[in-house]
Parts: structure tokens; C-alpha cells; sequence
């Protein structure tokens, strides 16, 4: 169903605006260093739990992650990501298991039927393109006293395709088996399943296929069918923060906070509150409360306290941690979970006297903590968890470029000019167009073989071979596209000039397949030999614009 986006939400009360901008801190208490990030995470009390590895691809060298539990009819159900190789790639399904006590599981079964094309004997199996397919996990919804199993498909390239559509399917308790009931929302994965608000009505967050430069949403609905829903906005892309994974709860006096966690890079969770039941919400300001940069989940228990299961070590996803709260928005006590390793993606279930803690182990196994409230009541706070030698700070991520385009706007061109030596046999150079954060969406490059290569996003163009120790130059010129793929085109000239701007059809190398879909931001040199980098809008802008240091 095509989602309808609510407009002339930016404006936002001021009574939302000043409670937030007046009270960031989320963390609190004697035991907490002056610094969050200087936390020493062995010194946070233990909370007693019995453990549990429900299902573990470690031994294949798959996937299995974004963990989601529910209870229902009497029993627990747990469903993940099942995947070969890296998370989320051509042919990656999802899988579930059940259990009557949260510690003895079925056999995992597949819940979704194999990708399109995209199965084991598929050549597309295992890799990263738009020509397969993926199924990704997201949650159980009980409604109307039917469990439904949400799942998004879409093409397997990159985080998202635009093909992108949340499914559900309904359990067969008959024969323990799950009906496809269709697309619920198009162009949409949410990040966790559907709750309701105080209003009656259901609410998710919402990330469209193209989120880094839309922005994330929250989707309200669910009462008058389960494809029933409205889009409204938290905010845009932004060079404050680049929201990823929301998770929201309601607070005692009915209104709702969001937490994010911000891909910028602060190391700190952002939070954004609404009074009038998710349709306005306040500009998310940035607490004190230390992540990871990693996915979170908590809830409102029946005690009345509120529990946040996170990655709160800003420096790696060890430990998991679990935070407690009175009132859900300042937290007061943080315990250790589990850790040692690589432990995320943790999802919450609190059910007869026990929290279950679904998480993932390297992303290669699924595995449950069983808890019991009890024990989550008797946590006690040291008088001090800082480290005894503070770790140097974690920096400020460096302000957004602002003169440099995002190529995800329809129409938009960059043009690249640099000189280059052809490295000998064997060895590779290139030079990348990087996002903020040093993630590289469109490189040039020459291969161990010679080979002038494109590369756009996921997808790569092998051009001529050239001549070992031959000095050039060359023009790229970048067009992006939001209906279709966008175009990479080459031209090799003398060294020394700008080469001429060919005409169709006369480019070295040609690329338009892939995807760059993000705000690019710096040079990236892989192994450079790259000099006299200049980039510009237009092809006539490049001959003055200044030379990038790319070093």
C-alpha cells in the first residue's frame, strides 16, 4: 500500500520543544563518571541469567540475526535473519523456532519462501547485487488475537532496494506453518513491529528505501486493516544527525519518546518526544547516554520501570548492557547482560515473572538470556564505574562538506579530474568519492591486472587494460538518478591536461549499474598513486577549482 506522508509537520510545539532542549541527560546517578564514554564496563554489576544458543550458522559461515520474540497461544516464538556469508545478501531468508518455557526451542523452520531467483542454485547466491533478492526479519504482531510474522523484501545491493515492501504472514497453529498475506506497506522496513499507542491505534518507525537522504518516519494505523497507515516524519537528512533504527515508548503521561542511534558518529543516543500521538515530534537533541552505534530495544515492564538492552560501550558492541529507568527518559542503573565478544541486535520480552533477552553472537548465532525481574530489582550501583586510566575521548565526527552534492538527487552531476601513475603488475590503486563516515560509494581504480575499473556502489565495470609505469589523466563524470541507476563515465587523457569532455558514446569506460545514494564527502585513497584531484559540478568549474589533498 502506498503510504501517504502527512506535510506542514515541521512546525513542532514549544511545550515538546522546551521539555526536550531542557532535560538531555538520560543517564544519571553518583556511580557515573563525568564523562559517559569513560565508563569501565567491568566494573557494571552482573545480572544473574540463564543462557541459551538457539541456533548458530557459525560452522557454514552464515548469517543470523535481527532477533525478534513474542508470546503467544501459550507458547514463545523467536524469529531471524538466515542468510549465507555477509547479512542481508542474495538469498537470505527467515527463519523462526518456538518453545513452551524460553529455554528449550524447536528446530528452526524457514517462515519465508526463497527469494525470487535468488536461491542456493541461483549464481546470484551470496552476493550483493540488484538483479537478487532478500528477506530481512522484522517482528511478530499480535493482532486481533492472530500472530503475524513481518518480513521486507527487496533487492539485495545495498540498504534498500526500491523495491522495498514489509510482508506479512499469518501462523497456521493447525500445522505450525505461516500464510503469506502480502505487502502491508510499500517501500518500507520498519525496525520493530507494531505497538499500540495511547490513541488505539498502531505505530513503527518507517525507513523508505532511500532514508539517508529522506529521512526516518514513523507509520500510524493498523486499527482499520493491517495495510491501513499514515507517514509522519521525525526529520530530514540532517548534518546533526543521520537517524538509524528508532525504538519509542510511551511515557507515563501518555506522550511518546523515541530513541536513535546517530550513523554520524557522536557515540551518544539522540532522543525526539510527541504529545499528540506520533503525528509531531520534537527535533531530536542528543543525550548522554553512550552507544555503540548499534541497534537497541527496550520496553515498559509491568513493574512500571523501563529497561534499555544496548551496546552502551561506544568503542565496540561488547557488552550488552541493560539500563533501568522510573520515569523513561533518565536512566538511573546500568548492568552487564553478556559480553567477552561481538554480542547486538538484542530484542526484549517480558512474560510470568522473567525478561527474555534475544540477541546475536557475531551475527552467526542466535541466543537468548532468560532473566528473572526479580533479579533485575536487586541491582545495586557501585560507588563508581569509571575507569581507573581514562581512554582518550572520542572526537567530534567532522562537520558535513556543504559545497559537495548528494548524489541521490535526480539530475545532479560531478565531474572528477586527477593524474595518475599505472601501478606494475600485481599491485592495485584507486581512488574513492567517500561518504563522512569513510564508506566508499564511487571509485576509479586500476587492478593487480591493469584493468581501468568503475565502480559504483556494489556494482563494477572492467575497462582496458593499461600499460604498467604510462603516466595519465582523467575525467569522470558522475550522473545520478533516482528512477534508474546512475552513470559513472571515464575518459583517459595525456597527463598534464584536462582531458576534453568526450560525446556520447566516446568514453573510456562506461558504469550504469549501480548506486552511489549517499552524501559524498571526501576523497579516499586506496593504495594512491592519485594526484592533482579536483572536483567541481560542472566540467567547466574544474580547471579553477582548487587541488584536494587526498593523503
Amino acid at each position: 500500500m502506498k503510504l501517504p506522508l502527512l506535510c506542514g509537520l515541521i512546525f513542532v510545539s514549544a511545550q515538546i520543544r522546551a521539555a526536550e532542549l531542557s532535560a538531555p541527560q538520560m543517564l544519571a546517578g553518583d556511580w557515573l563518571p563525568a564523562d559517559p564514554h569513560q565508563i569501565d564496563y567491568a566494573k557494571l554489576p552482573r545480572v544473574p541469567s540463564q543462557h541459551i544458543v538457539v541456533n548458530s550458522v557459525r560452522e557454514q559461515k552464515g548469517v543470523n540475526q535481527h532477533n525478534y520474540l513474542a508470546h503467544h497461544a501459550g507458547r514463545y516464538f523467536l524469529m531471524w535473519s538466515d542468510g549465507p556469508g555477509v547479512e542481508d545478501r542474495v538469498g537470505q531468508r527467515v527463519k523462526f523456532t518456538s518453545s513452551a518455557d524460553g529455554l528449550n526451542w524447536a528446530e528452526a523452520k524457514y517462515l519465508t519462501p526463497v527469494p525470487p531467483n535468488s536461491g542456493p542454485d541461483s549464481p546470484l547466491y551470496n552476493t550483493r547485487t540488484d538483479k537478487g533478492m532478500r528477506w530481512i526479519s522484522r517482528g511478530f504482531w499480535e493482532r486481533e488475537g492472530v500472530l503475524l510474522a513481518l518480513a521486507t523484501l527487496d533487492e539485495a545491493a545495498g540498504f534498500f532496494g526500491e523495491s522495498l515492501a514489509l510482508h506479512a504472514f499469518r501462523w497456521e497453529p493447525a500445522n505450525d506453518t505461516w500464510t503469506d498475506m502480502g505487502v502491508i506497506a510499500d517501500n518500507a522496513i520498519n525496525n520493530f513491529p507494531p505497538k499500540q499507542i495511547p490513541s488505539g491505534e498502531w505505530m513503527m518507525s518507517r525507513r523508505p528505501h532511500n532514508y539517508k537522504s529522506a529521512g526516518v518516519d514513523f507509520i500510524v494505523g493498523g486499527v482499520k486493516s493491517i495495510t491501513d497507515w499514515q507517514a509522519f516524519p521525525v526529520l530530514g537528512t540532517s548534518d546533526e544527525l543521520k537517524a538509524e533504527e528508532p525504538l519509542w515508548w510511551t511515557l507515563p503521561d501518555n506522550s511518546l519518546a523515541a530513541l536513535f542511534r546517530d550513523n554520524r558518529g557522536s557515540k551518544f543516543l539522540y532522543r525526539s518526544l510527541s504529545t499528540d500521538n506520533g503525528r509531531k515530534w520534537s527535533t531530536p537533541v542528543r543525550t548522554d547516554f553512550p552507544d555503540a552505534t548499534s541497534k537497541l530495544h527496550g520496553q515498559r515492564l509491568s513493574t512500571g520501570k523501563y529497561i534499555l538492552v544496548s551496546n552502551s560501550n561506544p568503542r565496540a558492541r561488547d557488552p550488552l548492557t541493560i539500563a533501568i529507568s522510573d520515569d523513561g527518559l533518565v536512566f538511573t542503573k546500568l548492568a552487564y547482560l553478556a559480553g567477552g565478544r561481538h554480542v547486538d541486535y538484542p530484542h526484549t520480552l517480558e512474560h510470568d515473572g522473567h525478561l527474555l533477552v534475544a540477541f546475536a553472537g557475531a551475527k552467526q548465532s542466535v541466543e537468548v538470556l532468560r532473566i528473572k525481574l526479580t533479579d533485575l530489582n536487586a541491582i545495586v550501583m557501585p560507588a563508581s564505574v569509571a575507569l581507573a586510566r581514562p581512554l582518550p575521548s572520542i572526537t567530534e565526527p567532522p562537520a558535513e562538506v556543504s559545497d559537495w552534492i548528494d548524489l541521490g538527487n535526480e539530475g545532479e552531476t560531478l565531474y572528477l579530474s586527477a593524474e595518475f601513475t599505472v601501478p606494475t603488475r600485481g599491485q592495485a590503486s584507486a581512488i574513492c568519492l567517500a561518504t563522512r563516515s569513510g564508506e566508499a560509494r564511487a571509485c576509479l581504480g586500476i587492478d593487480a591486472e591493469g584493468h581501468l575499473t568503475s565502480r559504483l556502489h556494489q556494482h563494477e565495470t572492467i575497462g582496458p587494460i593499461l600499460n604498467a609505469g604510462d603516466e595519465a589523466a582523467v575525467l569522470v563524470c558522475l550522473q545520478s538518478h533516482k528512477t534508474k541507476p546512475d552513470e559513472m563515465q571515464v575518459h583517459i587523457g595525456k597527463a598534464g591536461t584536462l582531458p576534453d569532455e568526450p560525446k556520447e558514446g566516446q568514453w573510456t569506460l562506461l558504469n550504469r549499474e549501480g548506486r552511489s545514494d549517499a552524501n559524498l564527502a571526501r576523497i579516499l585513497p586506496v593504495k594512491t598513486a592519485w594526484r592533482k584531484v579536483r572536483v567541481a559540478t560542472t566540467y567547466a568549474a574544474l580547471a579553477s577549482s582548487k587541488v584536494l589533498d587526498v593523503k
